[in-house]
Order: C-alpha cells, then structure tokens, then sequence
C-alpha cells in the first residue's frame, strides 16, 4: 500500500515574523519610527532618507507582533506533523540575527499555554494526533523519540547525554545510512510517551547550549 502524499507537496515554504520594540528599544524612540508593514504574506519596509521609497517583500507567512504563538504553530507547525504521520521528514530552519526571537518562536516558555512555542506546541499536538489514530485505528502503532543536538563551529553536540553540550566534548560525526540516509552517530534517543517527557528534556537541554550574539 502506498503512502499518501506529504499535503502542499515537497516544496519549501518561507514564513517571516517581525517582534515587537523591546522596552530599551522604546525608551531609545525605536518604537515611533516602526518602519515596517505587514499585509496577509507581504512585508514592507521603508528605507531611510526624504526620497525613500517601501520595498515590499512576499512570503508564504508573515507574521506581525500581535501573532500569538499558537498562530504561529498552526501556520508552520501543524502541517509538518501531519506529514510526518504520513512517513514523511519535515524541518524548521530558524535564522536570524541575536535578539530577533527565534527561541522564543520555536521553544518559547513550554510551561504556559500562552507562550509556548512551536516545538512543544508540536509535542503536545503529536501525542493528541496519535492518540486519535489509535482509537480510530486499534493496530496503530506508533514510538517518538526525541532526540536534542547543538550544531556550533561546524561540530555536533548532544543536549541529551549526561555529558552532552559543548563543555562536555561530545563530538558526534554525521554518516550516511543505506537506508535511513543521513544520520548521528551515537546520539542520544530518548522514548516518550507524553508532552510532559519532552517538556522536561527541553528544560534540561536548553541549559546545556551556546548562546553568543551573531
């Protein structure tokens, strides 16, 4: 039997989200110059001078300060679980500059509704998702690992093992499986069975990164 396929096809999808001013950007005037716009998926940015002209700029998201994190996860997030049900591998690539948001867009504060972000909102939907299956479908069977690794100067680190994170000098090596394709060798797997497993390793893990401004 076939597998369907992953929903909006293979394609990537490019989402961007504008913060809104920190209070030192307030007290510092930021906030009354805000020179940028956001309408459905277009972002518009005023450049400087008398003469200058908005650039607008088109993304399949554009999410403006009064998104919410649910927002979020329900725009990027939820489709990435629904094809990963169907055997499909899905990815969240964040980039931008120190301060600009992303931990808190994808982890967020995993402990209240409110604020958690895409990852435990994900963790949290997937155990519904497969809960749901299993009533539907009494010989669905499903295991989540989880599995929480740093990328810093070109070298791989486990957040999961006891001495996983940069100070522990957990070098782990990439190879290319004949089956699985690319993998991590040696990496920490971790079963759960509930959000509230992940939840706790995202605390402990998150401890155990590098942070530097870029």
């Amino acid at each position: 039997m076939e597998s369907p396929a992953p929903q909006e096809g293979n394609r990537i999808r490019v989402a961007v989200r504008c913060r809104p001013c920190n209070p030192r950007e307030v007290s510092e005037g930021a906030a009354a110059d805000a020179v940028v716009e956001i309408d459905q998926g277009e972002v518009s940015v005023a450049a400087a001078g008398p003469t200058a002209s908005r650039k607008t700029f088109g993304y399949d998201h554009a999410f403006g300060p009064e998104d919410t994190q649910a927002r979020v996860f329900e725009a990027i997030g939820l489709q990435l679980l629904d094809n990963a049900l169907a055997g499909y591998n899905g990815c969240i690539f964040a980039y931008g500059q120190t301060g600009s948001g992303k931990s808190y867009s994808i982890v967020g504060d995993p402990s209240s509704e409110a604020e958690k972000g895409v990852l435990p909102c994900a963790c949290v939907r997937l155990f519904e998702m497969i809960e749901a299956r299993r009533e539907a479908d009494s010989s669905f069977q499903a295991m989540v690992l989880a599995s929480y690794l740093e990328i810093y100067n070109e070298k791989l680190f486990d957040l999961l093992s006891q001495n996983g994170g940069r100070s522990g000098g957990n070098d782990l090596q990439v190879r290319l499986h004949p089956t699985l394709g690319a993998i991590v060798v040696n990496l920490t797997e971790c079963p759960m069975q509930s959000f509230g497993e992940g939840g706790c390793s995202l605390s402990s893990s998150s401890a155990g990164e590098v942070l530097l401004a870029s």
